[in-house]
């Protein structure tokens, strides 16, 4: 099986396009998955490999498009065999996002094969985001600016988790729209989409970015494993000088380094955590709004239901049936 994607054109005055193709054995891929196009330079992939097999995908980059990338649920490993990360691995699970942008390079894509993997990923040509900053590339890092102006060198950036992300990708993968009224209404999302991350490429301030380097490998395994304990028990959470102390970490510095690399304090971490749980209980259709509200803690319906609807911005049950069947 072959994931194939490539920039073409942009040469004796034909446009540049993104060129995307798939090939996979049947009953491998979701029916959920699609390709649509919104612009020549700016396509939209969903791409959801079922739980339960064994999917290897090679890929192959030649002129390489800028990939938005999004793993909505489950986890991809990449091995990559060419290029700055030859011979490495990423492991990226749910909840991992970035931007990516790899020329001439190859490896290999496996999906989780317990859990499968869904992911929503905005491939786009380094012309089209030369478009928006021509007249500001002052403002760009030297590594974007390689990028619009397509060196050949690799570049990786990883995104922090963050809910408004997860509520964008929400409604590009849930919309109830079709035809020319659902292209334009992807590309508004599509296109915020793209702006949150390049928003947050570019805006860290200096005084930031010293703190996330004081951040150590031992102390973002600790904050993993803060994280693991917090969401285990979701009627009786640890509190933050709990879990410092559980993991062996001072507590201020396990607020601000869990702020760091999951993108929001801990227990607001805890609550979106937690209402995406019983989204993902609500679509199965295997639960009640109830048995949804009682598995992931909330004693009060009325409580969860709230909570629910702030988030989604439709009441559970409706969600439930209106999504269910995506």
């Amino acid at each position: 099986m072959k994931y194939q994607f490539n920039v073409r054109g942009g040469t004796q005055g034909c446009a540049p396009h993104v060129d995307y193709r798939v090939k996979a054995k049947q009953g491998v891929m979701s029916t959920a998955s699609r390709v649509i196009a919104l612009r020549p330079e700016l396509l939209l992939n969903i791409s959801a490999v079922r739980p339960g097999i064994e999917a290897r995908f090679k890929f192959e980059i030649d002129n390489a498009p800028v990939q938005f990338g999004f793993i909505v649920s489950g986890a991809n490993r990449c091995t990559y065999h060419d290029g700055a990360f030859k011979n490495q691995t990423h492991l990226l699970r749910q909840g991992c996002n970035g931007i990516y942008y790899f020329p001439e390079t190859s490896g290999i894509l496996e999906s989780d094969n317990e859990s499968g993997v869904f992911v929503v990923s905005v491939l786009t040509t380094p012309s089209f985001l030369d478009m928006y900053f021509k007249e500001d590339k002052r403002k760009l890092t030297c590594a974007l600016k390689n990028v619009i102006s397509e060196h050949k060198n690799q570049f990786y950036w990883r995104g922090t988790e963050h809910s408004a992300k997860t509520a964008l990708l929400m409604q590009i993968i849930h919309n109830e729209y079709s035809g020319g009224v659902q292209k334009i209404f992807l590309e508004s999302r599509v296109l915020e989409l793209l702006a949150w991350q390049l928003n947050e490429c570019l805006g860290a301030d200096p005084d930031e970015k010293q703190n996330k380097k004081t951040l150590r490998t031992k102390d973002v395994e600790r904050i993993q494993a803060a994280k693991d304990l917090l969401v285990k028990d979701f009627e009786n959470p640890p509190s933050v000088a709990m879990l410092a102390k559980l993991v062996g970490m001072n507590e201020k510095k396990l607020k601000i380094g869990f702020k760091q690399v999951f993108g929001r304090p801990v227990f607001e971490y805890f609550r979106e955590y937690r209402l995406e749980r019983a989204r993902g209980l609500l679509v199965s259709g295997d639960v009640t709004v109830s048995e949804a509200a009682y598995q992931i803690g909330y004693q009060s319906l009325s409580h969860f239901s709230r909570a629910f609807r702030e988030r989604y911005g439709l009441n559970p049950k409706d969600y439930g049936r209106v999504r269910g069947g995506c």
